[in-house]
């Protein structure tokens, strides 16, 4: 009999100790999880916040970059064409002189034809006269080029207009057809008398 109580004790003990220990297993679990929920709302909105401030930062620098770089191509672009268009504009004023100097001597060259000279002297004399107009025009012509001064070859930015718009309402079939109509009335209260 004794055996059996030793091994009753040595059992409920075994029980008291699997107990406790299972006791602790479930209290420490459910304590973990209590904690792991307040504490996931705090770390996702921390996370987020960390990842919507890198984000921020990596958009901020990258739009940067690319504007640097879109204003770079820009400044380039506009240079080369502003070359062009120089030099386009000393061709055609090269062509525009050329044109009006042979239209000059085509009308000296038919005036001379048209006149009747009594002498060569008068011809030569009258020759003369109309080479030192046509000379007059083309140094008017030469000097009007010589004062020319291009624009600078130089792109300079300017700070952007922002205008502020007033919003329309929106154009509706009735409006386009009638015209501006005053709201509709609203009925607050209604009286029947019998």
């Amino acid at each position: 009999m004794k055996r059996i109580r030793g091994y009753k004790k040595i059992g409920s003990k075994r029980k008291v100790v699997a107990g406790i220990v299972s006791l602790t297993v479930i209290l420490t679990a459910s304590a973990g999880i209590s904690f792991a929920d307040t504490d996931l709302v705090g770390s996702m909105t921390s996370w987020f916040a960390k990842k919507t401030g890198q984000v921020m930062q990596s958009l901020d620098v990258s739009l940067k970059s690319e504007t640097e770089t879109q204003k770079a191509l820009l400044k380039k672009e506009l240079q080369l064409r502003l070359e062009a268009s120089a030099s386009s504009l000393d061709a055609f004023t090269e062509e525009q002189k050329r044109s009006r100097r042979e239209v000059l001597e085509q009308y000296a060259q038919s005036l001379l034809a048209k006149v009747d000279f009594q002498s060569m002297q008068d011809r030569e004399q009258v020759l003369s006269k109309l080479q030192t107009i046509v000379d007059s025009a083309q140094a008017g012509m030469d000097e009007l080029v010589g004062s020319y001064v291009p624009p600078a070859l130089t792109f300079v930015p300017t700070v952007p207009i922002v205008q502020n718009v007033p919003t329309q309402q929106p154009s509706t079939v009735t409006v386009d057809v009638y015209g501006q109509q005053p709201p509709p009335t609203t009925v607050i209260e209604v009286t029947y008398s019998k």
